[in-house]
Order: structure tokens, then C-alpha cells, then sequence
């Protein structure tokens, strides 16, 4: 009995922890400037550092769970609430906005386990986090330029024959500082909340 009640209490732990990711997604999403850091003329975003957190301290599955919710509030934003002709044309695909999210923590889960007992802990997360950020940047424009690529050229006036060469100056603009960001934030973040109370 005592295991059914601790298995239970488990469950619901982890039930509530991530409903708090959750949350967190939804006020990123949702709410301007809390998930993206605008620093003309770059638009760096930052809701991965939450899903790589989540991967690392909750686990693969769960860590899976919370990026399929931030594709899925992407995803709903664009038909929604979108904030130019990109999100309506281009991020209102199912390949743009969901899949690379919820691909790229499956890849760090991995990471995460194989490296457990090879990395020193601050290490592993700072690899972890450009991982996830360099997945993220990577994962969303390759789906931009294998399934939108003719609206995203016609919305960014970028030609077609060069529209890989386009995509990969992107990687380097925003994907190196949102990388940079991911490295100094995620273990930061980790740190923090692998010292909540155990009763949370």
C-alpha cells in the first residue's frame, strides 16, 4: 500500500511539474517579448531553452511532450494570432511549426543519456543546450525549405536558386546567438530547478 501511495504521489508530481512547463510555454508563446529577445535587427528566440530544461531534468518523454506543446501553440498562433505574412503562409504548417519541435528534445534526451556518466554535469548541460538551439534553428528551416520553400520565397523575395544559401545566413545571424544563449542559460536554469523542494 505504501508503494501504491508513493507511485501515486509520483505520478501527480510529475503531472504538476509539468503542467508549470506548460504554463511556461503558453506565456512565451503567447505573451510579446517573453519568449523571443528582439535585438534589431535580430529576433532571437528563447523557447527552446525551456524544452531542452524540461529534457534534461524530466526525461526524453516528457521533454518530448513539452516541445510537441510548443510546435502545437506555434502551430495555433499562426492561424490565430499571426504576426506577419510568415506565419500565416509558412509557419501554419503542421512540418514547420511541429515537427522540428518535437524532433530536437528527442535528440538531446539522447545526448543526455549517452553522456551521462561520460560528462561532468555543467559540461554536458552547455552541450546540451547548443545542441538543442542549433537542432531547433536547423530542424525549422531545412522543414522551411523542403516543404514552404516557394512561400517563404515569395514573402522574403529571396530567389529559389539561392534560397538554401538565404536559410543558412539565417543559421548564422540568429542561430549562433540564440545558441550562445542556450549554452549560458540552460545550465543556469537546470541548476535552479533541480534545487526546488522535493516536495514540489
Amino acid at each position: 500500500m505504501p508503494a501504491l501511495q508513493n507511485q501515486n504521489a509520483m505520478k501527480t508530481k510529475r503531472l504538476v511539474i509539468l503542467s508549470i512547463f506548460m504554463a511556461i510555454i503558453l506565456l512565451q508563446t503567447w505573451v510579446p517579448f517573453l519568449g523571443y529577445i528582439a535585438i534589431p535587427p535580430l529576433n532571437i528566440t528563447i523557447i527552446h531553452v525551456t524544452v531542452i530544461v524540461a529534457t534534461l531534468w524530466l526525461g526524453t518523454k516528457d521533454g518530448f511532450i513539452i516541445g510537441a506543446f510548443w510546435g502545437l501553440n506555434s502551430l495555433i498562433r499562426a492561424y490565430v494570432m499571426p504576426t506577419s505574412p510568415m506565419y500565416v503562409y509558412v509557419f501554419s504548417s503542421p512540418l514547420v511549426s511541429l515537427l522540428p519541435r518535437m524532433i530536437m528534445p528527442l535528440i538531446v534526451g539522447w545526448f543526455a543519456h549517452q553522456a551521462q556518466d561520460k560528462i561532468q554535469d555543467r559540461l554536458r548541460y552547455m552541450i546540451a543546450g547548443a545542441l538543442g538551439s542549433i537542432l531547433n534553428t536547423v530542424f525549422v528551416l531545412g522543414a522551411i525549405g523542403l516543404f514552404k520553400q516557394a512561400e517563404y520565397s515569395q514573402i522574403s523575395g529571396a530567389n529559389l536558386d539561392s534560397l538554401w544559401q538565404v536559410l543558412g545566413g539565417i543559421v548564422l545571424v540568429n542561430g549562433v546567438p540564440e545558441m550562445i544563449f542556450s549554452i549560458l542559460v540552460t545550465p543556469i536554469l537546470l541548476n535552479a530547478v533541480k534545487k526546488l523542494p522535493q516536495t514540489l
